[in-house]
């Protein structure tokens, strides 16, 4: 027997109808009419009225009035068979397509829109009475219809609340609009908690993802406006306490504690109690380089809270170690425990920035005062995110950098070419040095950052000391011996040397946090300072003697009378001027080429086309001519052929293409 049609079928065929348009809406009214006609045909139903029975005074009033009723089962048909259910609900299912084609038609083609919507209502109404006529049957205790399941019946009071709010919502009805969506929120919910179990399997997932899409994308939305309507200080409330406030007496309560398989969230759902609403009461406040802003939004104090959890567990792994077990850590382990941080503080960001959106585009009271408080726990929650970036930044890094040094090691020649090996090494901790400036300046562009002067000074440094390290890892991807290696260690000696250690101190105390937030500027300035002046001087000897060695040898060979051909050196070193002393060079016009080598080469015969293109318009003497026709004929008498006169020709002036142009 197949499965009842109850929401999570109505679900997969919203999905898979793509409703945007009222095209879309109107093919899905015709598939959900084709599916009862069958659904009716395969139970035997019969819909049409006889004509008896509309004359009959005993009759039903609609029955008089219709050739047609809807057949609604009794609950010994949905005892014996569950299919009977399915005739409800795709009846209410295609009312509520008529409805949403209606509405989107309207939203295109504003004329006739008080008859529109009076439509609209009354398809919705009859979507309502389909669907609460099942329900009442399901839930009567009376009615002893027992092969239905606590989540199959879940699924019918969720549906019938869905489509009471949508009505109630096109009615500007918010009183009932509120109490219909705490009933949908509670029952998808629910229904979302009867998948939540380690071993569900791929269906069940979907499943359960097509609830949570519901629940995010139309049902939270809704009910938050509505209860924003009613009551304007609900829009500071999480939406699980609006739920557990406007929530009417219903049996979703028992049905949910039935299905749901994760007890700890069920209790949180029924009590209306969770980490967001116990995060605001934990964290009410925060506080950024002495301003203290309040936390209205729940959602974003169960964020920051979460952001502070994950936060603990970082540091006490990879930033402040203490066990053995953390100093065991390659640098590739502790950058990947870096991920569950910042994903945390990436959420936090992002509730931020909703929460800023949302008050902007209200009309409260107070709204510049909120946003003020915002933007300065936005600038927490961001200043907190890229800092723990850098610092991951910072140990990949270190580990690239290990990894470099040892390839330097094995290169015993100052001058010669850096292998494929360290130039891709030189590139990767390029470009990470590149982003960590370039999150510098992102938090300098932080609201609030530019006019705190003892954090942007502090930041300027914080610029100047990592571009120093990137000229110096880019010094590294050259010959030590060369100049561009030279220039590049002189500039970064110059960088570092304008890094002023007393900025870089902040009081960081007036930073409200539970963790150490000096991750940003923990640097070694005097270390690094050493290191740089090391290597500059170390790539400035080996500069001097490559350039003593050259010039020594050039020495040699102008007192030897052997000076090289000026032909071997255009490649390696400017014609007449030297790059390394800015003199002029000496050139020996004697010795432009060496000739005893281009006489053992040998040659090889080339056919120039300009050549043979002139050949054509080479003129010849009358007498060669002659002779030539005189030694054709001949040939023709000797072969035995008679000779075949010849009409004279003009004669003709041989023009060749390239001259005509």
């Amino acid at each position: 027997m197949a499965p009842p049609v109850l929401l999570d079928q109505l679900l997969r065929e919203r999905t898979a109808a793509l409703l945007q348009s009222a095209t879309d809406y109107r093919r899905y009214a015709r598939h959900l009419s084709s599916r009862l006609h069958r659904l009716r045909k395969t139970l035997k139903v019969r819909r049409r009225v006889p004509a008896k029975a509309r004359k009959s005074t005993a009759a039903p009033a609609d029955a008089i009035m219709s050739k047609y009723k809807t057949h609604v089962p009794s609950a010994p048909e949905l005892e014996t068979d569950k299919r009977f259910a399915g005739i409800l609900l795709l009846a209410a299912e295609r009312a509520w397509a008529h409805a949403m084609e209606s509405k989107a038609t309207m939203e295109n083609n504003a004329a006739g829109a008080p008859e529109k919507k009076r439509h609209i209502l009354s398809r919705l109404e009859k979507a309502r009475k389909y669907a609460a006529a099942l329900q009442s049957i399901l839930l009567d205790d009376n009615t002893s219809v027992t092969s239905f399941t606590d989540y199959e019946r879940l699924q019918v009071v969720t549906y019938t609340s869905v489509i009471s709010a949508t009505g109630d919502l096109e009615s500007r009805n918010y009183d009932k609009a509120v109490a219909s969506l705490a009933v949908a929120y509670t029952g998808l919910s629910g229904l979302v908690l009867n998948f939540s179990t380690p071993d569900a399997s791929d269906d069940d997932n979907d499943m359960a993802d097509l609830y949570r899409d519901l629940l995010s994308n139309t049902i939270e939305p809704a009910l938050k406006f509505s209860a924003i309507q009613v009551d304007s200080s609900s829009r500071s409330v999480a939406v699980l306490a609006l739920a557990r406030k406007y929530l009417p007496t219903s049996p979703v309560d028992r049905l949910v504690s039935s299905v749901a398989k994760d007890e700890i969230k069920a209790k949180e759902l029924l009590s209306g109690k969770s980490e967001a609403v116990e995060a605001l009461s934990t964290m009410p406040t925060t506080r950024w380089r002495s301003h203290t802003a309040q936390l209205r939004d729940a959602s974003v104090a169960a964020a920051i809270l979460a952001a502070r959890t994950a936060d603990e567990t970082l540091f006490s792994d990879v930033l402040s170690p203490s066990g053995n077990a953390a100093k065991n850590l390659s640098s590739r382990d502790k950058a990947l425990r870096f991920d569950p941080a910042l994903l945390a503080w990436q959420d936090a960001v992002d509730a931020v920035h909703d929460a800023i959106a949302e008050v902007t585009n209200s009309s409260i009271d107070g709204a510049q005062e909120r946003i003020q408080e915002l933007h300065i726990v936005s600038t927490y929650a961001n200043y907190s995110l890229i800092s723990r970036r850098i610092a991951r930044d910072n140990l990949l890094v270190s580990q690239l950098r290990s990894t470099l040094s040892k390839k330097q090691k094995k290169v015993s020649n100052p001058s010669a070419a850096v292998s494929k090996s360290v130039a891709s090494h030189v590139r990767a901790i390029t470009g990470i040095y590149d982003a960590i400036l370039q999150s510098i300046s992102q938090i300098i562009e932080l609201p609030g950052v530019a006019a705190d002067e003892a954090l942007s000074n502090a930041l300027s440094s914080l610029q100047k000391y990592y571009t120093s390290l990137r000229l110096a890892i880019a010094a590294v991807g050259y010959p030590q011996a060369s100049v561009d290696a030279s220039i590049y260690w002189k500039k970064a000696v110059d960088e570092i040397n304008d890094v002023d250690e007393v900025v870089l101190n902040l009081d960081h105390d007036d930073i409200e946090d539970d963790n150490n937030t000096k991750i940003l500027f923990t640097v070694d300035v005097p270390g690094t300072r050493k290191l740089l002046t090391s290597g500059a001087a170390t790539s400035q000897s080996y500069s001097e003697q490559a350039k003593i060695s050259e010039e020594a040898i050039l020495e040699a060979q102008r007192k030897k009378g052997s000076q090289p051909f000026v032909i071997d050196t255009l490649t390696s070193a400017a014609m007449w001027i030297d790059k390394r002393t800015g003199k002029t060079k000496v050139v020996d016009m004697e010795r432009l080429v060496d000739l005893e080598n281009i006489a053992r080469l040998t040659p090889v015969p080339a056919k120039p086309v300009f050549f043979d293109t002139a050949f054509n318009f080479i003129g010849y003497e009358d007498g060669i001519e002659k002779e030539l026709t005189a030694s054709s004929a001949a040939a023709a008498n000797v072969s035995g052929k008679p000779e075949i006169p010849t009409a004279a020709q003009p004669e003709e002036k041989k023009i060749g293409w390239f001259w005509r142009r």
